[in-house]
């Protein structure tokens, strides 16, 4: 192999390493925590209480399920990881719990 090519490879590895880093350093820096979700939650259902909570892994970041009981009003709000809301389900009185 000669040295061109040994110097290519290099730049290649090198960008490819820089992708992965900016990419990691970028997840890390925009996904959420639960505070900040329950904060969502609560945002979208006008206020309330959580009555029920889920968190589950998807790899380097959760995912957030919350019930709100807002009044006799309840929202099941799912959450991304970053902040989206992916689903959001109301309802009156206490079905929520069936």
């Amino acid at each position: 192999m000669s040295k061109s090519s040994k110097k290519i490879i290099g730049i290649v590895l090198g960008v490819i390493l820089v992708v992965i880093v900016v990419g990691l350093v970028a997840v890390m820096a925009l996904r959420i925590d639960s505070a900040e979700a329950e904060q969502i939650a609560l945002e979208q259902a006008g206020g309330g209480e959580i009555v029920e909570r889920e968190v589950s892994s998807e790899g380097l970041w959760n995912e957030y399920s919350y019930t709100v009981q807002n009044g006799d009003t309840w929202y099941e709000i799912e959450i991304g990881g970053f902040g989206q809301v992916g689903e959001l389900k109301s309802g009156t009185g206490d079905s929520w719990k069936y």
